[in-house]
Formats: structure tokens, sequence, C-alpha cells
């Protein structure tokens, strides 16, 4: 039928029930007028449709016909009945519809079309003829109204139910004169029931989280149903396919006498809003947690920060006063070990900051690996003898044993390893184990480091690794195997692919085992001895510039150039340096690169825009800021090259061969 609605099926069903109804009509007007054929006609400007009709043995066999003729009017295009047809119109009807005579009743009007009963070889003449096509219409008409009516009212239900749909909003209505609760279709969905299904009201509340869930509405409900007074509650349900769903559910009460007759309100699916506040409170927990260890980050390095500063500032003020050369001496030293110290921790801080902003590299060079092992344990050895506990070190490869791999950060793994394990033994023994062993076609460095200390409870043991977290709030235990170092070592071990386990007993000691995979050496040797410099380069005369706002700083370079009979030029800035290089040529400048009035940066750019370089002169950046951006912003200054403070000699002396050797070739 021309009028069917595809995108409803209930419309669909409607008007399939109509079209049932419309079928018996004609026929019992058939058998009414006593005559074979008639239908429902839907007339068009183009043409005329067959809807209905009672036979199919019986013309028309087409579905749509030709219209006689194009007009407005019905009256005229289809005239109502054969007395009043031109001799045309009799011409077309039985050529179409085989008959001589007819009756057609009034024009109705179906969903916009206009329609008309049609009989075929109804006589018109015989007046009771007319009156029964007249009643039939009548009946048609209530047909048509009848099926008006209910069409609207599915579009108005199926409406409704697209914005439940859209909304993700469900209703639902408890009638406790019946007992019986009614969910729509979208409630349906958000529980994942059967079509079938018929909830109660103890199997709806069966669907929500067993524990609070569930009896927050009990609760809710039977409060409602005793007082009449609105819910409102955000609640996790588990549907009948087992997936949890956040709802929204109102309720309301309907009162008689003060009793509650009937129970009514909405379910909405809430899972994405909820989820997302979820996950924003455990991402504000996370920062609130990351707020607070920052923020004892800072705390314990400022206190840690006062015990070496302490100890130096302490000492050099009183070396001022000192007479004595032996005393003046340990003293020196004492400054010395506490400027050490210093130096351990403000690593320790850039290396856990550079490690947990994504900024940390790692260095691959050839090494070796007995060497490396050899130089920690001298390093411990009179630590623990200081303490008086036992130092057993297993080194279990050959003395020429390259690999490659990090040697600061493996050396950092295991130092940090071995001065937690000092800190916290007092008596008894440590013990390094350090070997190689392959596994499959991949060799791992192993290094156990076992100790009789103190221990460690689960609890300690289940946060360890992470800042801070130890079994003292004391406020004079060192920071690095205490607060930082085991965090970093972690990291280390954990950014160069490797493993790291701990065991531990209160009161019996502690062991950590680390596996780290890497590669042997290409290079059977590396040489790892101090950089010399010839006699016959140390010939060479060359001009060299230390630049560095801090007087100390100068007086370190200077020393260590004095060793090679060079006495450099010293500026305290920038600006003084541009100043220097503009009346002299310089072979070499050693340029520190955060300094007031001119930064290093800008005075290497305009000593390298103005040419004020020998031919083969060079500037080298001296700077605490080591990252991997650092090196770039130097390098693009101009700088040639890279130190790291503190500096060393090695790195000092290899920047005056480099300029040593440039000189003489062109000498």
């Amino acid at each position: 039928m021309v009028y069917f609605d595809e995108q409803s099926s209930l419309n669909i069903k409607l008007e399939a029930q109509l079209k049932t109804s419309l079928t018996g009509l004609v026929q019992r007007g058939c058998d009414s007028l006593g005559i074979f054929q008639a239908m429902l006609l839907q007339i068009d400007d183009e043409t005329v449709n067959v809807l209905v009709k009672a036979s199919s043995a019986y013309p028309p066999s087409f579905k749509s016909i030709p219209s006689f003729s194009s007009c407005v009017s019905v009256d005229n295009c289809f005239p109502a009945n054969s007395a009043k047809a031109s001799s045309a119109f009799k011409q077309w009807f039985a050529a179409y519809f085989n008959g001589e005579k007819y009756i057609r009743g009034r024009i109705h009007n179906l969903d916009g079309n206009r329609v008309c009963l049609v009989f075929i070889n109804a006589c018109p003449a015989q007046s009771i003829n007319l009156e029964k096509v007249a009643l039939l219409d009548d009946w048609l008409n209530v047909m048509i109204e009848k099926f008006h009516v209910e069409k609207a009212e599915t579009n108005q239900n199926t409406l409704y139910d697209k914005l439940q749909s859209v909304a993700n909003i469900g209703t639902w209505e408890v009638d406790f004169t019946t007992n019986v609760l009614t969910w729509s279709s979208q409630t349906r969905r958000i529980h994942e029931v059967d079509d079938d299904f018929i909830p109660s009201l103890e199997t709806a509340v069966g669907f929500y989280k067993e524990g609070f869930d569930r009896g927050e509405i009990s609760r809710i409900v039977s409060h409602t149903v005793e007082t009449g007074e609105p819910w409102s509650a955000t609640l996790e349900l588990v549907s009948a396919k087992g997936n949890s769903v956040w709802i929204e559910t109102h309720g309301m009460a309907e009162m008689k006498q003060g009793k509650c007759v009937r129970l009514f309100g909405t379910c909405q699916n809430v899972n994405k809003s909820v989820q997302l506040r979820l996950e924003l409170d455990a991402r504000r927990k996370e920062a609130e947690a990351a707020s607070k260890e920052r923020g004892m980050l800072l705390s314990r390095i400022s206190h840690e920060l006062k015990t070496p500063l302490n100890g130096i500032t302490g000492m050099l003020q009183a070396i001022k006063f000192e007479n004595k050369d032996n005393v003046r001496i340990r003293k020196a030293d004492i400054a010395l070990h506490s400027a050490d110290r210093l130096l351990s921790l403000i690593n320790d801080v850039l290396d856990y900051t550079s490690i947990i902003n994504g900024e940390f590299s790692l260095n691959y060079s050839d090494f070796c690996v007995r060497s490396l092992a050899e130089d920690i344990v001298d390093e411990f050895k009179n630590k623990c003898s200081d303490k008086g506990v036992r130092l057993y070190a297993v080194l279990s490869f050959d003395d020429n044993t390259y690999v490659n791999g990090d040697a600061a950060r493996i050396s950092q793994v295991i130092t940090n390893l071995l001065s937690n394990a000092v800190k916290f033994t007092a008596k008894g023994y440590i013990s390094i184990q350090v070997t190689l062993k392959q596994q499959g076609d991949i060799p791992i460095l192993l290094a156990s480091v076992e100790d009789t200390g103190v221990g460690m409870s689960d609890d300690i043991l289940s946060r360890i690794f992470r800042p801070f977290q130890n079994d003292t709030d004391s406020a004079s235990e060192e920071l690095n195997g205490n607060g930082l170092g085991l965090s970093i070592v972690n990291q280390l071990v954990g950014k160069m692919g490797g493993e790291l386990e701990v065991r531990s007993n209160v009161g019996k000691g502690t062991c950590f085992d680390v596996a780290i995979p890497i590669e042997m050496a290409t290079l059977e040797e590396t040489a790892n001895e101090d950089v010399e410099i010839s006699s016959e380069l140390l010939t060479v005369p060359i001009n060299i510039l230390v630049v560095d706002d801090n007087d100390i700083n100068r007086l370190v370079l200077a020393s260590m150039l004095e060793r090679f009979n060079y006495v450099p030029d010293e500026a305290d800035n920038g600006e003084v340096a541009v100043e220097m290089a503009r009346a002299k040529r310089y072979d070499l400048i050693f340029m520190d690169c955060a300094m007031p009035v001119l930064d290093g940066m800008s005075a290497t750019k305009i000593i390298m825009q103005e040419g004020l370089l020998s031919k083969y002169g060079r500037v080298v950046a001296v700077t605490a800021n080591t990252t991997a951006e650092d090196k770039i912003s130097c390098s693009e200054a101009g700088m040639a090259d890279f130190l790291s403070k503190p500096v060393v000699q090695n790195d000092v002396t290899a920047q005056v061969r480099t300029a040593l050797n440039a000189k003489s070739i062109t000498a």
C-alpha cells in the first residue's frame, strides 16, 4: 500500500490491520450489492492505483492504471457513477475494469491521499444500491479515522521511545494495586533483557550490584513508599549479560489517603559520565599524591643540602683561623668530603628528575667490566673498614673482559646498592658478586649485593623503590639509599632493560639481585688511562681564556692548566670575554654558560660572528646544565665541545691537547 510507513514496524502492523479490514469491507459490499468485484482506489493526477479489491479473479489485473484525464476535480476525472459518465470515460472504464456500469463512493483522505470505493457492475439506477454505497462509505470513514488516531498515537509513542533512546533514559512504573512493574523499551535495553522478560519489583532490585548499591535502592524505595518523598540516586547495576552499568535513577510516588498506590520514574545510563568522573577523580588523587611526593622530595632535599653545606662552610671558616697544619688538612678533608656528598646529592636529584620527566638517555661505550667492579669495591673497602664490617667481593670474569653498555649507570646502580648496604649494616658482612651469564644469545651482567643489616619488613619491601619510602622518619638519615637512591636504581635498571629483585628479613639482612642485558665489546681493549700531552706539543704556545663569574671555578681551571705551564687570562662575564677576544686572538676559551651581564652562549655567538678566534680556535662550554637540550643549544651557539661541572683534569687535558694539535699543524 502506498501509504505504508516503512520506518516504523508499529505503523506497518497498523496498516496491515487496516488492509485486512478494508478487504473485508469491499467483500461485504460485493455481497450486499450482488456483484463480483469491488475495490478501493487511490486517485492521482496521473494514475489510478488499486489498493484493495474484493476478488483477484476479476479485473483489473493491474495495480496501477493511467488516469482517464488529469484534473483537480475527481468528479470530472472519475464520475460518481456510470450514468453520469461520458461515452469516452465508459470506454476507458470498460477497457481496464471490464464493466459497463459502476458506482463510486465518496472521496476520503487516507494519509493525504484521495481514495474511494468503486463497485463494478452495480446499477446506479437503483436507489437502494446508492443507499448501500453511502452506508459502506460511512463505514470506511470510521475505519480511516480510527486508523489516523491509532497511527498518531503510535507515532507519538515511537517519538517518545526514540527520545528515550537518544537520551539513554528509560521509564518504569509499579502499580501496587495489581503489583505489576512495567518497563519501557529503553529500560529493557539498559538492563539488557529479552523482550519477553517480565520484571517484578524483586527482580528489578536484584539487578543492582550486590552490596551498597542493592542496599541503597532498597532503602530509598522503602522510604519513598512510606513517606511519598521522591528520590534521585546514582547507582551501579549488573545487566542480564553481566555488564556493569551506572545509572541515574529518579522515582516518585502517587499517594492516596496516605498510602502509596503507584511508583513511577526514570533510569538513565550514565556510564560515560560516571567513568569520566571516576577517571578524573583517580587523576586528581594521582596529582595530589604526586604533589605531596614532590613536596616531600623538596623538603628532604632542602634538609639534605644543609648537612654537606654546613660541613663545607663550617670547615672553611675554621681553616681561616687554624694555624696547625695537620688540623687544617683534616678540616680541609672534611670540607672536601662534604663537597663530594653535596655533589652526589645534586647528581641524584638531577638523575631522578630527568628520569621522571623523560629526559634521560643512556650513553653506551666499550669498557672493562672487571676494572669497573674493582674500582667500586676499592671505593667501599675503607667505608666498610671504618664501620667494622667485612666486605667480600667475588668477580667471576677475566681481567680483559670488555662489554658494551652504559658504564656510568651500571656503576651507579652497584654503588647505590653498596651504599645502601653500608648505611644499614652495623656489624657482620657485606658481599658483592658480579658475573656474566649467557641467556640464549644475550649476555647478562648479574650483580648481587647482600648484607647482614637491619633488613626490611614486607610493608617496606612493597614500596621500597618509591622515593623516601623507608622504615624511619629520622631527619638525619642520608638521602642516598634512604630517599632517592633505590628509586634511581630501579629506574636505571628498567631503562637498561634489566630486572631488579630484593629479598629481606627484619634483623637478618637484605639481598639485591640485578640482571642487566649487555653486549660483548667489539674491541679487545679500551684505554682507560690518564690523557697525556707530549713534551713536543707542550712547546707550542697557545692563548687560553677562562670565563666564569665564580672565582673558585676560574681558580680550579687555572690550576689544572698550570700543570702544563699555561697561565690563562680570566673574565668574570660574557661581556668582558668579548672585549678581551677583540683585543687578543685566543686558541682556546673555556666558557661558562650561566653568567650575569652577558651569558656564555650569547658571548660565544658574538665571538663567532665577529671571527674573533684564532684560525683554529675553539670555544668549549663549561656548565652544570647537562641535558641533551643544553648540549644542542651550546652547539648551535658555536661551541665546539661541552664539559660538565665539576670539571676533571682528563677532560681539560684533552681540550688542551686538541687545541695544541690544531695549532701545531698550522704553525
